[in-house]
């Protein structure tokens, strides 16, 4: 068994905190079983995949807080209910937050964002914008002549970010995954 620092590092973590966090869930979920001494045991489903189950990706880190340069990697699949991406599973692709710019919306740093791909949203919506070649999460407001992306923290330095030219939408956020307590 590797340990949780050759973890971190094979999977680009700076530090053993995501890799805990992960083990902890796939532990609680009882798709695996800590063993003193010997590792880890796979006791659960964890390469047969339910019926009503679909692979959906998870493509990098997104902006909480200031935009962060657009960046897609494949870092793996998340599987997840049918149900949840409305037989459409192509639409739909999971984000890592990064920040704290939207905690007071139920949005931590590194929860999993479920993001549905589409160029509209509503007025109110949890959105991923791309402004120049930088991605951000945030509350889309539409303005007569300009569009309000509104953080919601309980930190008081984050402020309203006003586009009018170089935004475009990327998609909605449809759920957030909370990967620890």
């Amino acid at each position: 068994m590797p340990s949780y620092k050759e973890l971190a590092d094979v999977l680009g973590y700076p530090s053993v905190n995501s890799i805990q966090q992960y083990i902890r869930a796939l532990e609680k979920k009882k798709y695996i079983q800590i063993e003193e001494k010997r590792g880890l045991k796979n006791v659960g489903p964890i390469e047969k995949k339910e019926a009503n189950q679909v692979n959906i990706p998870l493509l990098g880190r997104v902006a909480c807080g200031a935009p962060l340069f657009a960046e897609e990697n494949l870092e793996g699949y998340v599987s997840i209910s049918k149900n949840l991406v409305k037989d459409k599973p192509k639409n739909f692709f999971f984000l890592r937050a990064h920040g704290n710019s939207m905690n007071d919306d139920g949005i931590d740093d590194n929860d999993l964002l479920l993001i549905e791909s589409q160029s509209v949203a509503n007025t109110g919506d949890r959105v991923l914008a791309l402004i120049d070649d930088e991605v951000t999460v945030k509350i889309f407001k539409p303005q007569a002549e300009c569009v309000a992306l509104l953080p919601k923290s309980k930190d008081e330095k984050y402020k309203p970010i006003i586009v009018s030219k170089d935004f475009r939408m990327q998609g909605v956020v449809r759920k957030v995954i909370k990967l620890s307590n």
